[in-house]
């Protein structure tokens, strides 16, 4: 099978892994929710030992241990913290507040009371692709700019009789819901934006470890695929929360992971054309990033022995399945 055909292969196995989410319909939202953050230890272990164990030695390999491979490494590692500090672009799978799927997305600072959220201090799959501040500012405003408009109809209602008042209640409710269901979905929009050109990058970097060697790729391919499930529920929760029903969420879903795919793509011919052995350490840089800036600090801030010594066996688990590929294929 060439190279091409491998990278479609699994360009569409990881495409796939965006109807995830669907698993919540069956085993439940409660049940998710316990496993999303021994997810994101298992995930960052994956990326970190997939960085290390496999991308770099790969990268000595085919650029040989110069000054440039380890340039390309840093380049990789500071292109997703200038993200994060100038485009405000967070990968992260938790925050310090969850919503059900049925409600609205969590707010950072307490709603006023008649402001009614119907959130927890658990915590959440949700997952913001870069946007984690402008939709918790965009929520709180629009939250209390709906209780605004609600004080000043109630404020309008006392003069009118208690017949009006009932009937201009039932008429105001489903509008007002309209209203913050529309006011939402532009959010959910430019999430899937986010997240497909978050897919497209995986993409790119995978495909060009398939080009350097099918090992590598797999390696590769695990760790992004271990990455992408808690990934993938946090998007299809914030889609749902966003006035998406839940079959749509799944399809718009999958569709903004198909730019994995396309990304593969994209590597596979460009490596016809150009040397492309520099973003395996571009991809590394990127993989240690996420790993150690996004998804460690998520799940080391959480106390307690049982579920402390849970996350740290989920990160050993990933870094060991790493760790064993080598030694299967590599030896010692």
């Amino acid at each position: 099978m060439s190279t091409l055909w491998i990278i479609i292969l699994f360009g569409l196995l990881m495409s796939c892994i965006a109807l995830v989410g669907g698993l919540t319909l069956v085993l439940g939202e409660e049940t998710w929710n316990k496993c999303t953050l021994p997810l994101v230890a298992f995930a960052a272990g994956t990326l970190i030992g997939g960085a290390v164990f496999h991308m770099i030695p790969a990268s000595v390999n085919a650029m040989g241990n110069v000054t440039a491979l380890y340039c390309w490494l840093v380049a990789g590692f500071m292109l997703f913290f200038a993200l994060e500090q100038f485009l405000n672009w967070h990968h992260s799978h938790t925050h310090a507040h969850s919503c059900t799927l049925t409600s609205p997305p969590h707010q950072h600072s307490p709603p006023r009371e008649p402001c009614s959220v119907s959130c927890n201090t658990n915590v959440s799959d949700t997952h913001v692709s870069g946007l984690d501040s402008y939709l918790s500012n965009t929520v709180e405003s629009n939250s209390c700019n709906n209780e605004e408009v609600a004080d000043n109809q109630s404020e309008g209602e006392e003069e009118e009789t208690d017949i009006e008042q009932g009937t201009t209640e039932e008429l105001s409710l489903p509008r007002a819901k309209e209203k913050q269901q529309t006011s939402k979905t532009p959010i959910t929009y430019m999430i899937l934006v986010a997240d497909a050109v978050h897919n497209f990058l995986g993409g790119l970097f995978v495909g060009a470890s398939f080009v350097d060697s099918f090992q590598l790729g797999i390696s590769a391919w695990l760790a992004a695929a271990a990455h992408e499930v808690p990934q993938e529920l946090g998007d299809f929760a914030i889609l749902v929360h966003g006035g998406f029903s839940k079959q749509k969420a799944l399809l718009f879903n999958f569709l903004s992971a198909l730019t994995f795919l396309i990304g593969g793509i994209v590597a596979d011919g460009a490596s016809r054309a150009i040397n492309i052995a520099f973003l395996i350490p571009f991809a590394a840089g990127n993989f240690l990033y996420i790993g150690a800036s996004d998804l460690i600090p998520e799940v080391k801030h959480y106390h307690g022995a049982r579920r402390n010594a849970v996350h740290f066996a989920s990160f050993s688990v990933g870094i060991g399945i790493m760790l064993g590929i080598r030694i299967a294929m590599e030896g010692w």
